[in-house]
C-alpha cells in the first residue's frame, strides 16, 4: 500500500482581492462624502460675501449717520455726512444709487465747505475709496440707495432686487 502524498494548498483568503460589490461601495461612499463636502463649501462662499455686504453696508451707514457710540468730552466723534451736510446723500442734488453715493466721496458743489464754527458743510471723505469696492456688495453688484425712502439695499445672491434673499438697511 503506498501512500500517497499531497501538498497542502495554500490559504485562500490570502489570495482574495477585493470584489466588485465592495470596490463600487467604497466609491459609492466616497462620492456621498464629497457632494457633502462641496456643499459646505458652497455655503460658507455664500455666507462670506452676505458678511461682506452686511460690513460694507454698515461702514456706509456710519458714513451717512454717523457712530453716536464715539463721544468725547460730551461731543460726537464722527457725527457724519447727514450732521454736517444736513440732509442724505443725494437729497440737495436730487440723485440716488451710485451717483448719490459718490457724494460720500466727492462733494459735487452742492455742499458748502465745512466751517470750524458752525461744525456744518461738507467735510468728506466719509469713506476710504482705496480699493473702488465700498459701493459694491459681496456679489460685485452695486448698492441701491433710495434716500426718499431712506434705505440701502443689496439684491444678495440671486442678483435680483425686490426678492426674499435682498438684504435691506434703514438710514
Amino acid at each position: 500500500m503506498a501512500v500517497e502524498q499531497t501538498k497542502p494548498s495554500p490559504p485562500t483568503d490570502s489570495l482574495r482581492g477585493f470584489t466588485l460589490l465592495e470596490v463600487l461601495l467604497a466609491l459609492g461612499l466616497v462620492a456621498i462624502l464629497s457632494v457633502a463636502a462641496i456643499t459646505q463649501f458652497t455655503d460658507f462662499s455664500q455666507d462670506a460675501k452676505t458678511a461682506v455686504t452686511k460690513e460694507r453696508m454698515n461702514t456706509i451707514r456710519v458714513a451717512i449717520k454717523g457712530d453716536a457710540r464715539m463721544v468725547s468730552n460730551g461731543q460726537f466723534v464722527r457725527p457724519g455726512f447727514e450732521a454736517h451736510c444736513g440732509a442724505l446723500p443725494g437729497v440737495k442734488t436730487g440723485q440716488s444709487g451710485a451717483t448719490a453715493l459718490s457724494e460720500l466721496i466727492t462733494n459735487p458743489g452742492s455742499y458748502s465747505a465745512y466751517s470750524i464754527t458752525t461744525k456744518t458743510g461738507w467735510r468728506g471723505p466719509y469713506l476710504s475709496q482705496s480699493d473702488g469696492t465700498w459701493s459694491k456688495d459681496g456679489w460685485g453688484l452695486d448698492f441701491e440707495y433710495d434716500p426718499s425712502a431712506r434705505t440701502l439695499k443689496s439684491r444678495g445672491p440671486d442678483a435680483q432686487l425686490g426678492t426674499a434673499d435682498d438684504l435691506v438697511i434703514t438710514l
